[in-house]
């Protein structure tokens, strides 16, 4: 039995392998490895914690972090795998500072025991390494546009003030300012909306990069819309100027006018801005009174200035002259007596018929002065309530002569003249 089993051992062996040969070719004709492209896999980043705990961010540089992968297997096993069991990762922890490379590792999750192998058509994702720079800027409000006519932007606000900035130091040191355009135009009333924060470099340029971080994306701005209005300044004032001076009448504003702004109910009430007298005191003035006011402080509450260019303050000027004098003759003749008692009769006894006055005003007052429009008058009622008279007896008196003058020129002097009283009745009498 033995020789029998060991009789033509190599013939059964050269079988034995024949037969294995031909079940290989078999299964490799029905089964054979091959190879598929599976294309644009994404690289996942794993314990990106590690550059950001180092003070430093990274950049993927020329897509590195999109790959194709090959992966060899026998065709009935790459049938069964999709784009969604091919795995690549790039662990931040293995990163050099120094370097620019992290090794892209490659597996699936199917089948992983089963590869012939797996290959990518990049084995290191490329990274730039900058330190990580943070920076918080003020949010600016830009509005676009114009509210409609007679009206304009009053208040304007965001509910944060600021937005913080990070990311590569040679990106964030581009970053001049944070803004926010709202649109303006033709409003009428105040407005509430988010509006998205950008960022811009010194030449008003965006500065956007997918490396930036900010702290808020939007802020929520609020426009308050005012309505406007051109009104006077209201002008008065107190005191008189020095002895020989006087006031012209004339008060000048630069500017005359203001345009205010501010809610449609309190701006409609107001009609001029009053500036109160005791900031114009004439007092002992022996020259024009000069002042500049600062207007804002003389506004109601919640009304503003209107006018941009405008910085809100007015100057305002009270013209005062000189004082001069002029003789003028009135004639005796021509004077006017009032307030005589009944029964009597009143002249005028002076050893001239003119008297000489002199009179005070204004160069242009003075000068227009036409002493035959001028009169006279004696008022005796005046008299005697001066002088607690209750009645005049017969006799001479000695009483003020005074001028009926154009406003703004006075009497310089007191002259008096001798007024004779004398009774009508009694003189009647004794003609008879």
């Amino acid at each position: 039995m033995k020789k029998k089993l060991t009789a033509n051992l190599g013939l059964k062996i050269l079988a034995v392998l024949f037969s294995v040969a031909i079940w290989f070719i078999v299964i490799n004709i029905n089964d054979p490895v091959d190879k598929q492209v599976f294309r644009n896999i994404p690289v996942e980043i794993l314990h990106e914690e590690a550059v950001i705990n180092a003070g430093k961010v990274y950049e993927i540089l020329d897509g590195t972090d999109v790959i194709d992968v090959t992966v060899w297997a026998k065709r009935s096993i790459l049938d069964t795998l999709g784009e969604e069991n091919i795995i690549a990762t790039a662990d931040m922890q293995e990163i050099n500072f120094m370097d620019t490379m992290v090794r892209i590792k490659l597996s699936t999750n199917k089948y992983s025991n089963r590869l012939e192998s797996i290959g990518s058509s990049t084995e290191n994702m490329l990274v730039s390494i900058e330190d990580l720079k943070r920076e918080q800027f003020v949010i600016s409000v830009a509005p676009i546009g114009e509210p409609a006519e007679g009206y304009i932007i009053g208040n304007i606000s965001t509910d944060q003030n600021a937005v913080s900035v990070s990311g590569p130091e040679s990106i964030v040191s581009q970053v001049d300012r944070a803004e926010v355009s709202v649109n303006a135009e033709g409003l009428t009333q105040d407005i509430r909306t988010n509006v998205s924060i950008r960022l811009y470099d010194k030449d008003n340029k965006p500065v956007e990069d997918v490396n930036l971080k900010k702290s808020l994306d939007q802020v929520l701005v609020t426009l308050e819309i005012l309505e406007t209005r051109r009104v006077p300044l209201g002008l008065t004032f107190t005191g008189e100027p020095a002895d020989g001076y006087a006031l012209t009448g004339v008060v000048e504003s630069n500017p005359s006018t203001v345009q205010i702004a501010g809610k449609g109910s309190t701006i409609r009430n107001i009609s001029q801005i009053d500036i109160p007298d005791s900031v114009l005191d004439v007092t002992g003035c022996i020259g024009n009174l000069v002042e500049t006011v600062e207007l804002k402080q003389y506004l109601p509450d919640n009304v503003i200035i209107a006018e941009p260019d405008f910085n809100g303050k007015a100057t305002i000027t009270v013209h005062i002259e000189r004082e001069i004098t002029s003789r003028i003759a009135i004639d005796t003749n021509e004077v006017t007596i009032r307030g005589v008692p009944e029964n009597m009769e009143a002249r005028i006894e002076s050893p001239e018929d003119i008297v000489n006055i002199t009179v005070r005003g204004l160069s242009d007052h003075v000068s227009a002065l036409n002493e035959a429009e001028i009169a006279a008058r004696i008022n005796l009622e005046e008299y005697m309530a001066r002088n607690n008279i209750t009645e005049l007896e017969p006799g001479s008196y000695e009483m003020p002569l005074v001028l009926n003058l154009p406003e703004g020129i006075r009497q310089e002097e007191d002259v008096s003249v001798q007024v004779i009283i004398s009774d009508t009745a009694a003189e009647h009498n004794n003609e008879e």
